[in-house]
């Protein structure tokens, strides 16, 4: 996005591995040529991710590198599913203050004014850092026409107002006004340090084209020692999915395609069991959420029949130099002043 100013922060970020980038603020846990353990979707990992995978350091939530590997294998091994993008592009795990965290929102508009960007056309998946020390999972993958977009959260809490900004760079609707943010529900881990796993085993059921929202998964320990053992193969095989519970007997006097309609029905009824659901406005020409800082100011466009009607002013500034010139109260979209030109 021209015209954004990188500040020192930038200077401080450096990428590793399929763009990981670290904050000066956040542990340096990225593997060394002498210290790699694995390299699961190219991306080296360190014995320190390990002791973090087993749990047995302070602290030791999943971070950017983990996350990001994860979703580089099933990229590689399930192509029809669209996103799977670094955790980092959507500033991962970066702590910020008011100030930064602003800035880190119109660094994310501004992406889809880059060259090369492409808006997202099939059914996205997301592994996405809330800002609360907590990982979700976010998908439209049974929903891609309705422009429904499924937060998979093992661990319910309120939701920060910088998920929704990220679901919305995720995603990029751009025919609709409002799209909707349903949480369904899905197992819940037993600690605070598993979401983590909780959303690489969301992912991969996803993936694998089964509901997550069926998954009654084992104990910490168990799940724990099945990622170890995925990262080292290398893949995420169907033929050794995420250990689960026992579930309960299911009945054998129905013939079998009777058996299958009532599971069937039950997996769709519980996916319509939802915790809770929201609607989202987006505007402007990056189709995100209007801003709610007082800083960060929404302009309206003065031609009546304009179909966007609002804009982030700090996108317009931008890619607009007419702004600069006129009254922000009679200002008109660049769509609307080609449509009402002479001859056009």
């Amino acid at each position: 996005m021209e015209g954004i100013r990188k500040g020192p922060r930038d200077e401080t970020r450096k990428a590793t591995g399929g763009g990981i980038c670290v904050s000066r603020h956040q542990p340096r846990t990225e593997a060394t040529p002498q210290d790699v353990w694995c390299s699961p979707g190219g991306i080296p990992l360190s014995s320190a991710h390990r002791l973090r995978l087993l749990n047995e350091i302070k602290d030791g939530w999943i971070d950017d590198f983990i996350v990001t590997a994860a979703m580089n294998m099933l990229k590689v091994e399930h192509p029809h599913m669209g996103g799977l993008r670094p955790s980092s592009d959507f500033y991962g795990q970066e702590r910020a203050n008011r100030s930064e965290r602003l800035l880190q929102l119109v660094r994310l508009r501004g992406k889809i004014f880059e060259h090369g960007y492409v808006r997202p056309d099939k059914r996205q998946a997301q592994i996405l850092y809330t800002g609360r020390s907590h990982w979700v999972l976010i998908s439209n993958y049974h929903d891609q026409a309705e422009n429904v977009v499924y937060v998979y959260d093992s661990f319910e809490q309120p939701t920060p107002e910088f998920l929704l900004e990220k679901i919305a760079a995720v995603f990029r609707f751009s025919d609709v006004s409002k799209f909707r943010v349903i949480w369904p529900m899905v197992d819940q881990q037993k600690n605070n340090k598993d979401c983590g796993i909780f959303a690489i085993a969301f992912l991969v059921a996803l993936c694998q084209q089964n509901d997550p929202t069926g998954l009654k998964l084992e104990s910490s320990e168990v799940l724990r020692e099945h990622v170890i053992r995925c990262y080292e193969s290398g893949t995420f095989s169907s033929a050794d999915p995420f250990p689960t519970r026992l579930r309960t007997l299911q009945p054998t006097f129905f013939p079998m395609k009777v058996s299958k309609l009532v599971r069937h029905g039950f997996r769709i009824a519980k996916r319509n069991l939802i915790l809770r659901e929201r609607a989202v406005s987006v505007i402007c020409f990056c189709r995100m959420p209007p801003g709610k800082a007082r800083n960060d100011r929404t302009v309206i466009c003065q031609s009546i029949p304009c179909m966007t009607k609002r804009f982030h002013e700090r996108c317009i500034v931008c890619i607009d130099d007419t702004y600069r010139e006129c009254d922000f109260k009679r200002w008109t979209c660049a769509p609307c002043r080609a449509l009402h030109e002479p001859g056009s």
